[in-house]
C-alpha cells in the first residue's frame, strides 16, 4: 500500500468509521466536527445525540457498501445483505481538545478498532475492527473530564495519563480524599508523555536546582503536569516556596514564557509538542532541562506509572538530546466492561492493519506493541490480559 493510498484510506476510515462529539467544559456539544456549531445540551443526552449520528453514518456506509458491491458475485451480496440486517452498536472514546494529541489519538483508535455494518469487508479495502461497532470519539478536556465520562457511563472507554490513572484508582495524588475509582481498568499503554522544562536561556537556567528564586510555572493546579513537577522539584530539594511559582495552564505558560514574564515551565506532552517545535523553530532563545539519574531514581520510588525517557537530538531544532522522565497516555475502561468486547479492541488496536493507519502521525508511529503494557500502575481488564496472554506478552 502506497502512502497516498493509505492518507486516502484514512480519510476514507475517519469519514465512515468515526463519529466525534464534541463536548466543551460548559456541557455544550456539538454534533458536528465544527466547534463552532455548538447547542446547549446535557451530558447525559451525548449518547443520544450520538446514537442519531451513528444511525445516519450507519446509513450512508450502507449506500456506499451497496454502490461498491453492485459487481459482486450474489454471493457476496448476498453475505453484505445479511450483514446489512444487523444493527450497529457503538462505543464512545474520550479523547481530548480538538487538534490536540488525545482528539488526534481519537480518531486514529476509532479508525481501526471499528467496522460498522455496511463497511466492505476488511480484505477488500474496507476497516478491520470489531465486527458490527462503531467508535464515536468523545472530545474532553484531558484527562480529568475522562476519568469522569467513565464514572458517569458518558464513555465506555478513555484515554488517560498514567499518573492520574493511578491516583484516581487509589485516592492519591489529584483523588486524594476522593472516592477511589476501583473499578478503572486498562486496555493498553499507547505512548510516552515526556516532560518538557522549558526555560529561557537569558535567565542562565542550566540545572533545575537553579529554579530557586526563579519565575516558574508548575501547571494548572488540578492537572497532572503539577503533580509531576512537584516530585522533580523535591527530587532537587525544592518546593514551590521557593520559587515564584504560577499555577498557569500551557498555553497561558507559554505566552508569558515567550513575554519573558517566566523563567520557565513544566509541560508534560508528547513529543515532538507542536508548541515547542514552532518555539524552537522560531528562534534560539529557549532551551530543555535534563533530570537527572539520580533525581530520577528518586522519583521513581514515588509510583511506578514513570518511566525513563530521552528527548532524541534535534526532536526540537536545535536541542541536543535530553534525558528525562515520562508517563503513558493509557486507554482505559472499567471493570464491567464486557469481557469478549474488550479483548476483540485489544486485538484490533493491534493488528496489521492498525499498524499501517497509525504510521499516518507522529504520534500513531509511537504506538508500539512493545511499550504496551508499560507505565500501567491499575488492573488490566481480563479481556486484555485474554489477548496478551494469547501473545505471550504478562502482565
Amino acid at each position: 500500500m502506497t502512502l497516498r493510498t493509505l492518507s486516502q484510506s484514512i480519510l476514507l476510515v475517519s469519514s465512515l468509521a468515526v463519529t466525534t462529539v464534541i463536548v466543551a467544559d460548559d456541557n455544550k456539544v456539538a454534533r458536528n466536527k465544527q466547534p463552532s456549531k455548538t447547542q446547549q445540551i446535557s451530558p447525559k443526552t451525548v449518547k443520544h445525540n450520538a446514537q442519531k449520528r451513528t444511525e445516519k453514518t450507519s446509513k450512508q456506509v450502507k449506500d456506499n457498501s451497496k454502490k461498491d458491491s453492485e459487481n459482486a458475485t450474489k454471493k457476496q451480496t448476498s453475505s453484505q445483505n445479511n450483514t446489512n440486517s444487523e444493527k450497529t452498536s457503538i462505543i464512545h472514546i474520550g479523547s481530548g481538545a480538538v487538534g490536540g494529541n488525545y482528539f488526534v489519538l481519537g480518531e486514529l483508535v476509532g479508525s481501526v478498532v471499528s467496522h460498522p455494518v455496511g463497511s466492505l469487508p476488511c480484505k477488500e479495502g474496507g476497516t478491520c475492527g470489531v465486527d458490527g461497532l462503531l467508535a464515536v470519539n468523545l472530545t474532553s478536556a484531558g484527562s480529568v473530564s475522562n476519568l469522569n465520562h467513565l464514572k458517569n457511563k458518558i464513555s465506555e472507554t478513555a484515554f488517560v495519563q498514567s499518573d492520574i490513572a493511578y491516583w484516581a484508582y487509589t485516592g492519591t495524588g489529584l483523588y486524594e480524599n476522593k472516592e477511589k475509582m476501583r473499578n478503572l481498568r486498562a486496555i493498553a499503554s499507547l505512548y510516552p508523555e515526556a516532560m518538557h522544562v522549558v526555560v529561557r536561556k537569558d535567565s542562565q537556567i542550566t540545572d533545575i536546582a537553579q529554579l530557586a528564586g526563579k519565575r516558574v510555572s508548575v501547571g494548572a493546579r488540578k492537572s497532572g503536569t503539577i503533580q509531576s513537577a512537584r516530585l522533580i522539584l523535591s527530587a532537587y530539594k525544592l518546593s514551590e516556596d521557593d520559587m515564584k511559582t504560577e499555577y498557569l495552564n500551557n498555553q497561558q505558560a507559554l505566552k508569558k514564557l515567550k513575554d519573558g514574564k517566566l523563567d520557565a515551565l513544566f509541560f508534560t506532552v508528547g513529543a515532538p509538542a507542536p508548541a515547542f517545535e514552532q518555539l524552537f523553530n522560531n528562534n534560539e532563545d529557549y532551551s530543555l532541562l535534563p533530570i537527572g539519574k539520580a533525581a530520577q531514581k528518586e522519583i521513581f520510588k514515588q509510583g511506578h506509572y514513570f518511566s525513563p525517557y530521552m528527548i532524541t537530538a534535534n526532536t526540537y531544532k536545535g536541542i541536543p538530546k535530553v534525558s528525562t522522565i515520562s508517563v503513558y497516555a493509557l486507554w482505559l475502561t472499567t471493570a464491567d466492561a464486557d469481557e469478549q468486547q474488550v479483548y476483540e479492541l485489544t486485538k484490533a488496536l493491534w493488528g496489521e492493519t492498525a499498524k499501517q493507519i497509525f504510521q499516518i502521525t507522529h504520534i500513531g508511529q509511537q504506538i508500539d506493541i512493545e511499550n504496551s503494557l508499560k507505565g500501567i500502575g491499575i488492573p488490566l481488564h481480563p479481556g486484555a490480559r485474554k489477548y496478551y496472554n494469547e501473545i505471550g506478552k504478562r502482565f
